[in-house]
């Protein structure tokens, strides 16, 4: 193709694209042909005579062209940073301190690492004029960041005063130490999700008093917050005093809706953990076997790489490998089972090439058998139910209440075809569920209208579930 076709295309394609920000003004005499520009309105000559070149010099210094920044910094990239404009950018040592705080805020870094060999080399050699603050000063500046957060947090909800879901937790550490978190939950002005940890706290105990004093007069006081919606708590009796403890003192302040009546809700996730605990309390022994099976490939590295030996024979294509759970969280086991499952095939490998395998096993409850392994891919199916609501419903980038009751009673649905199972087993994991659910769930008088009224207002629910 000639260089002057070439030439042609290229204008054609420009002529193309400058009529993106143009629309054609009709008129009769095509020498007096004009086009509006989408942006500021102003009318242009665009005559076949005169081409779009007219049109491309407006875009140049049209006010209100929104890309004209964006060019502007295309057309001055360098290997120096640009800033919006052409204006040249300055190394600026408060603002690099203040991007280097929030960097071991976001990665969670310990604050010795601003003063490793490496890091320091490597910032010199990308910037010689900053100075690197000492570990203290750093702590210092990740204080100052907080501070400053929290004045504009504080100033929003002065502001706003947006009706707030609060969700608090207590737990102890092996230091034998309490802690409590508080964090907010709240639709802002442009009726976007946010959750906002308000405090992180080490507190006596876990007392109800301790609890609702810790929420009152620590938190919500000193954010300055008054209006509150609802808090979810765990299953623990001592909430339920606490409860009762903030119902009062915030009825005071007369700002609950209904008078509190839906301000305690309860953690549906928890509820779940507790009725898939005391559905597996019993656990069946090839789930036991299973898990010996794991825990002899996951003991040395030797064994290991037999394991994997055994994988890579069998032609089994995975980039995970066996898992072992703990035995007091039911989620950990339900993953184990995911894992152990695709490599059923290299279990039996082993057992017939690794007599170590055999040996040690058959000391306890014996090698994993067909039955075994086809009573754990009958369990599977049963818990993944629990672990995908469970991942659902923990979400915190999404609303999730609008799908409670769909949930809720799906899981029950469930659970009570699994009471019919033809496996003796199964059905009895079931029917303990089911005792456990019917606690929560089986009298309506007990369940936050919450639940059925964030139902009813999602259109694609309304009276569908509730009835």
């Amino acid at each position: 193709m000639s260089s002057s076709t070439d030439s042609s295309l290229t204008n054609r394609r420009k002529r193309s694209i400058m009529w993106d920000h143009f629309k054609r003004i009709p008129c009769i005499d095509k020498n007096q042909e004009k086009a509006e520009c989408l942006y500021c309105g102003v009318h242009i000559g665009c005559s076949s005579t005169q081409g779009t070149s007219s049109m491309h010099h407006h875009l140049d210094r049209c006010k209100e062209y929104p890309y004209a920044n964006i060019e502007k910094r295309q057309k001055n990239a360098s290997g120096q940073p640009v800033g919006v404009g052409s204006s040249p950018w300055k190394f600026d040592q408060d603002a690099s301190r203040k991007e280097l705080a929030t960097m071991f805020i976001l990665g969670e870094l310990p604050f010795k690492f601003v003063e490793n060999e490496g890091f320091r080399r490597f910032v010199y050699r990308i910037q010689p004029k900053f100075s690197l603050p000492t570990r203290n000063t750093l702590r210092s500046d990740c204080y100052a960041l907080y501070m400053e957060e929290r004045r504009k947090l504080m100033k929003y909800f002065a502001n706003t005063c947006p009706r707030v879901c609060l969700t608090t937790d207590t737990w102890t550490s092996c230091q034998n130490l309490t802690y409590m978190s508080l964090t907010a939950h709240f639709v802002d002005a442009d009726w976007k999700l946010q959750k906002k940890t308000l405090n992180f706290c080490q507190i006596r105990g876990h007392s109800a008093e301790i609890i609702g004093k810790a929420v009152v007069e620590k938190c919500l006081t000193g954010w300055g917050i008054q209006s509150i919606f609802s808090i979810t708590v765990d299953n623990a009796s001592s909430n339920d005093l606490g409860i009762q403890y903030l119902k009062r003192r915030l009825n005071s302040w007369n700002t609950l809706v209904l008078k509190g009546e839906l301000l305690h809700m309860r953690c549906f996730a928890h509820i779940l953990s507790l009725i898939v605990r005391e559905g597996l309390k019993d656990i069946n022994d090839s789930i036991v076997r299973i898990r010996s099976a794991v825990r002899y490939v996951r003991s040395s590295p030797g064994r290991l790489r037999r394991f994997k030996d055994c994988v890579e024979l069998e032609n089994i294509e995975s980039k995970s490998l066996v898992c072992l759970d703990v035995e007091t969280r039911w989620n950990s086991t339900y993953m184990m089972l995911e894992a152990a499952l695709k490599f059923q095939k290299a279990f039996f490998l082993l057992e017939i090439q690794d007599s170590k395998f055999v040996e040690e096993l058959s000391k306890a409850k014996g090698l994993p058998t067909s039955d075994d392994w086809d009573y754990a891919s009958h369990l599977f199916p049963f818990l993944k139910l629990f672990f995908d609501t469970t991942s659902k419903v923990s979400s915190s980038s999404y609303v999730t209440s609008n799908d409670l009751a769909k949930d809720v009673y799906g899981l029950f649905g469930m659970i009570n075809e699994y009471c019919e199972n033809e496996d003796k087993s199964l059905q009895e994991i079931a029917k303990r569920m089911k005792t456990k659910f019917n606690k929560y769930y089986g009298n309506v008088n007990n369940i936050n209208l919450n639940l059925f009224i964030a139902c009813i207002l999602d259109p694609r629910h309304k009276w569908e579930y509730v009835k």
